[in-house]
């Protein structure tokens, strides 16, 4: 990643970076504000956090290009934009009367739901871009209503993940607390560890043999796709947010017990995490392809989002920048999963799909990266029927963006972490931040006209709270 004189330098990508996705990432994040506040004050504020955190990261001050030195086709690199070619910061005031439809107390008094985050009003573009778009690696935009700001932060998700954007999150808020004045006690430091260890991964090491057999999350089309799916691309799909109280989490890890398997296995434990995947999984096939509409006995494949930064050897910097995006795969007859198997049954799947990503999965997968011919020929098998058969989750659990200080003239620190009214990707449902409280939310994804079975879905409301 260049010398290690760091992170003004524009890094090359790792072989998991080129076949990353080439979305956005649209984060949604409300401030409150006092009731008369400056929106001048404020919003220079936030350009001058901000500018001082594209100094301090190059990424941040760059575009996706085509690299026409990529030994495959469809690969992109990072090329820095040039002074005032893209606005930073954009601004919009939604205070006056009808601009935004409720003020935000009336937000926060309704848990902020994602219903009031149009994302044509509060967000500079779409998730995925069309053929004649510049990938603008980071676009914000500050939107403020009556009593607050919502600060919507559209990332190119192929150049970074949660842990690098989370990273990105606490410079910019702490270049905001600098320009309003306050003494930085403790500031972040950008080791230069959080850089090192990506030169080890930029090639397969030769030991691993990178079939394509031995990675069902992952599927090889054999022609170049020209875009998304229509269903991916479809406007007609809704996020909503549903909480999950410490004591739900407990009675739903208990449910998903291996005690509670319908069929013999070795697994004798699964986690919170296991237990909640289980549920989304079940859940979403429930709504989105219920018995009724079953034609045959079809398979749904669950792509759950993981670490790759936790399945390397030698270990890389558990803070390692970049985009480490890596997925494993469960499956199961969506009959058999609304029938006859019970939640620890699902768990346990999620759980052997996770245990089967090792310590030599990212070097196994970069080597059968190196196989295809285009970068765009590899994708998640999940992608290939969502919203529909499939389902994709990821999660932020372990995101602390609820402690990052912004300093008083941003009401200190954020109030939720959200998505735009139509979710985050089409099929994606999201674990969110764990919760002060030590509960935690879920965003979950499907198509407008399954919204109202989801919210009386008997399994689901058995634990979730709706918000």
């Amino acid at each position: 990643m260049g010398s290690l004189s760091g992170f003004t330098e524009i890094p090359d990508l790792t072989p998991l970076e080129r076949i990353g996705p080439k979305g956005y990432l649209r984060y949604v994040f409300p401030f409150q504000l006092p009731e008369d506040y400056n929106l001048d004050q404020t919003a220079s504020i936030l350009r001058a956090g901000y500018e001082a955190a594209q100094r301090r990261i190059a990424v941040l001050g760059c575009e996706a290009v085509p690299n026409p030195d990529a030994k495959q086709a469809g690969v992109l690199k990072l090329q820095k934009l040039r002074h005032g070619d893209i606005e930073g910061i954009t601004v919009k005031d939604l205070r006056a009367p009808g601009a935004f439809p409720i003020t935000y107390s009336e937000l926060k008094s309704k848990n902020f739901p994602v219903a009031s985050f149009d994302a044509i009003t509060i967000c500079r573009r779409s998730v995925w871009a069309t053929p004649d778009e510049r990938l603008t690696v980071s676009l914000p935009q500050a939107n403020f209503i009556q009593g607050g700001l919502i600060l919507s932060w559209c990332i190119f998700h192929m150049f970074g993940d949660g842990k690098t954007f989370l990273i990105w999150t606490k410079i910019w808020a702490e270049e905001c607390r600098r320009a309003q004045g306050l003494e930085i006690t403790d500031p972040f430091k950008l080791d230069e560890a959080f850089l090192r260890d990506r030169q080890r991964i930029m090639s397969p090491t030769g030991k691993n043999p990178g079939r394509a057999e031995n990675h069902p999350e992952y599927t090889i089309i054999p022609f170049t796709p020209e875009g998304m799916p229509p269903k991916i691309l479809s406007e007609d799909h809704r996020g909503q947010i549903f909480y999950f109280s410490p004591e739900a989490l407990a009675r739903l890890k208990a449910e998903a017990s291996p005690e509670n398997a319908t069929e013999p296995t070795k697994q004798r434990w699964v986690s919170t995490n296991d237990a909640l995947s289980a549920l989304l999984w079940r859940t979403v096939m429930a709504v989105q392809s219920p018995l009724e509409t079953l034609n045959g006995d079809p398979v749904s494949v669950f792509n759950i989002a993981v670490d790759a930064r936790l399945r390397t050897d030698p270990p890389v910097h558990p803070d390692t920048m970049g985009c480490f995006l890596g997925y494993v795969a469960a499956s199961a007859p969506i009959r058999k999963m609304l029938g006859s198997a019970s939640l620890a049954d699902l768990a346990i799947l999620v759980r052997q799909a996770l245990i089967r990503a090792d310590n030599q999965f990212v070097d196994d997968v970069a080597t059968l990266i190196d196989t295809v011919e285009d970068v765009n020929r590899i994708i998640p098998t999940a992608l290939l029927d969502v919203p529909g058969n499939n389902c994709i989750q990821t999660s932020w659990v372990n995101f602390s963006l609820y402690d990052v200080q912004w300093g008083p003239v941003l009401g200190d620190t954020i109030q939720a972490v959200r998505a735009p009214h139509v979710g985050v990707i089409n099929g994606l449902q999201v674990v969110m931040p764990i919760l002060p409280d030590g509960g935690m939310e879920i965003l979950v994804g499907v198509e407008k006209n399954c919204l109202d079975r989801l919210l009386h879905e008997p399994l689901w409301m058995k634990y979730a709270e709706t918000r």
